[in-house]
């Protein structure tokens, strides 16, 4: 009986031992193996189509991270991903290795809330309320803020109420255009019904826009949605229509 212990013991020892060097032989020749190719994966292109697989190619293609023809070992995937983040219209990224050499790439876009399209400038601010660029080749489907629109503005106030607009399912469907006065005052265009919505500052936004909210519900689908050709918010507990 004891003699079979000790086999059993021995074996156990041996697979151990074969298993370890296994590994260590593995991932000696894998440090040794030299990257073929890049995968790109936009893991949020049903969304959004800022950023494209070739982008992310081209990106790649800078001389001082290129990773093709690079032994594995010499591939820093933490530079690659500060790389890629820095870049405009990138959120996240993630780079690994696979034990056939391949570089796999994994990137999100940033995404836009609203649509600065002003007197001072023409970007997006996305859901960080930090400023993005316009794409050639890509229109996000947000909020469009004209006018006397200031960048403190745009990343303060207005990007916060432009977060409000897109959590709230009804006021993200129904708020087309945001306009901003001299004076600060702001005015909305909504997609249904083609009067203006007054707001005064967006001071108490959330107040003013239950009380618009209860006006549609309870009186525009009734009478109509287009007998008012103007609405005004600014009025504290009112709310002031004015007909056509």
């Amino acid at each position: 009986m004891l003699h079979k212990r000790w086999v059993k013991i021995s074996l156990v020892v041996l697979v151990i031992g074969y298993l370890s060097f296994a590994v260590k032989m593995f991932a000696y020749k894998s440090d040794e193996t030299i990257c073929p190719r890049i995968r790109v994966t936009i893991a949020d292109a049903q969304n959004l189509n800022f950023v494209s697989k070739e982008d992310v190619q081209n990106l790649l293609q800078d001389k001082s991270v290129y990773p093709i023809g690079v032994r594995l070992d010499h591939i820093n995937t933490d530079r690659l991903e500060n790389y890629l983040k820095g870049k405009s219209r990138i959120k996240t990224a993630e780079c690994f290795k696979t034990p056939n050499g391949e570089l796999n790439v994994r990137v999100t876009q940033r995404e836009p809330i609203l649509r600065v399209k002003g007197i001072y400038g023409d970007y997006y601010v996305d859901s960080e309320r930090k400023m993005m660029p316009t794409s050639t080749i890509f229109t996000a489907y947000v909020p469009i803020a004209t006018g006397y629109v200031t960048k403190e503005m745009s990343l303060g106030e207005l990007g916060e109420f432009a977060l409000f607009l897109r959590d709230h399912s009804f006021w993200n469907a129904q708020i087309e255009q945001i306009d901003v006065a001299k004076n600060g005052e702001v005015t909305l265009v909504p997609r249904v019904g083609d009067q203006l919505i007054l707001m005064g500052t967006l001071e108490n936004y959330q107040d003013k826009l239950d009380r618009l909210y209860a006006l549609y519900v309870n009186g525009f689908n009734k009478i109509g949605w287009n007998k008012y050709k103007q609405i005004t918010l600014k009025y504290e507990g009112q709310v002031v229509c004015t007909k056509r």
